[in-house]
């Protein structure tokens, strides 16, 4: 007679799977003895042989052995490094079913964290698959021994370096400067000193910071200068700090560029600057913020998280006045100097930070017609408490993070003032399992107050 596998031999943490569905981070998603089971690479509707790797109280990983029955939606993916670069988690899935992943986990998160369903569903924003994504910043890690350097993603939750020649995702004038940045990294006295590489293009231009721990001496600065100059790129070079912070950035060459909206303004920036990676897909995000807030003369918009004026220098072009809300000194700066160059003098920014409670803050003690929140993966829940009191009608919440989002929803929605409108995708990131949002929420009438006698105040 057969016996059992004692718990942990081979036998017991191999297992035959039904895929149900997609995490949050693209791993198929399965049940086993009472728990759910993540497995890298696989898709729902797919039957499975994974291996349990990791085993907590309530889930497990798995790695996934051999796909028994396919998904029609998967495909093969185009990219040699896919399943080890951590850069892209879905290039097996089609398009379209990616996109439809990304509505469901919406809708998922609104209605398990929030008990919310919008009114009305956005139509779903897409972009081409491949070559849309405007700027990188890629780990190098240099091999002595090999004197050969590694340029490109780490591997999944590794400290590894996955070594690209090529990116099919990146812009492709961006793509095709990382194999010769490997070879140019080779020549230099000091190669070990190169650790990041920020690619950025703009509309046109391309730019190239190499960020290293220490900085480069003459020599090798010399060498970096020729190769800008011979691939048509603006350099920067940069210096880590000892506590491995962010790079110290030198700003010698011009500003990149890109607009906001065809016929809009048009926005400086700099490699290092916050600016979404899928242009085509930013500015159908603007577009409909701008649709569905509708603001207009005589209007006043508050714009929290501004950055660099993105939102609010489209918004400064049909409101009367935008006031912009940022706690990065830099990004505040560009912002105003993108305000002057497109002759806006109607937006005004304002230093403040934003993950914690506005505490009687000037710009928080103002009445808003219409304001627009575009928080971190954190979300914005600090702030909450003081939108109930600017008088705006609308709010436009653009969210990197389903899960913030719908928590964010719940505590705007729960005491009644606010409804969600409208909610919908903006696929800004193909092949991945990120996606932006955007909530529209409105304000209800609010009842009269009656006094003792029952009539209205």
């Amino acid at each position: 007679m057969q016996t059992a596998a004692p718990a942990g031999t081979a036998t017991s943490r191999e297992a035959t799977l039904e895929v149900s569905g997609l995490s949050h981070d693209g791993r198929g998603v399965a049940r086993r003895d009472g728990k759910t089971v993540f497995i890298a690479g696989a898709l729902p509707g797919e039957q499975v042989r994974a291996r349990v790797t990791r085993g907590k109280a309530r889930f497990e990983e798995a790695r996934l052995l051999e796909v028994l029955r396919a998904s029609p939606e998967r495909r093969t993916p185009p990219c040699p490094h896919f399943g080890r670069c951590g850069g892209c988690t879905l290039q097996h899935l089609s398009p379209g079913a990616q996109l439809a992943a990304q509505q469901q986990q919406l809708a998922s998160a609104f209605e398990r964290i929030a008990g919310l369903r919008p009114a009305h569903w956005l139509e779903p924003v897409a972009s081409e698959s491949f070559g849309y994504r405007a700027r990188a910043r890629l780990a190098v890690a240099w091999d002595p021994a090999t004197r050969r350097a590694a340029l490109g993603f780490r591997r999944g939750a590794s400290r590894a370096v996955e070594a690209l020649d090529a990116c099919p995702v990146l812009a492709p004038e961006a793509s095709a400067l990382i194999a010769p940045l490997g070879a140019l990294i080779a020549t230099l006295d000091a190669p070990g000193r190169v650790r990041e590489l920020w690619l950025a293009t703009g509309e046109p231009g391309l730019a190239l910071g190499v960020a290293c721990a220490p900085a480069p001496d003459a020599a090798d600065r010399a060498r970096l200068e020729a190769f800008a100059a011979a691939h048509g790129t603006v350099l920067h070079v940069g210096r880590l700090p000892g506590d491995g912070g962010a790079p110290h950035w030198s700003e010698g060459g011009p500003a990149l560029r890109y607009a906001a909206a065809a016929g809009g303004p048009v926005l400086e920036f700099q490699p290092w600057d916050f600016t979404q990676a899928n242009r085509s897909v930013n500015r159908a995000l603007i577009a409909r913020v701008l649709e569905e807030l509708a603001p207009g003369p005589g209007d006043r918009v508050l714009d929290l998280f501004c950055g660099l004026g993105n939102f609010t220098l489209p918004l400064a072009g049909r409101a009367t006045r935008v006031i912009g809300v940022e706690g990065d000194a830099a990004l505040l700066a560009r912002a105003r100097h993108n305000a002057r160059a497109n002759g806006l003098d109607n937006a005004e920014f304002v230093a403040a930070d934003l993950a914690v409670a506005p505490a009687g803050a000037a710009w928080a003690r103002g009445r808003y017609d219409l304001v627009l929140l575009d928080p971190p993966r954190s979300g914005a829940a600090a702030l909450l408490p003081a939108l109930a009191k600017l008088g705006a009608r609308r709010i436009a919440y653009v969210s990197c993070d389903a899960a913030t989002l719908a928590r964010d929803a719940g505590m705007l929605c729960a005491r009644g003032a606010w409804s969600l409108h409208r909610a919908g995708v903006f696929a800004m990131f193909p092949q991945t399992a990120h996606f932006e949002s955007l909530a529209i929420f409105e304000a209800r009438p609010q009842r009269p107050r009656l006094s003792g006698s029952g009539r209205e105040r």
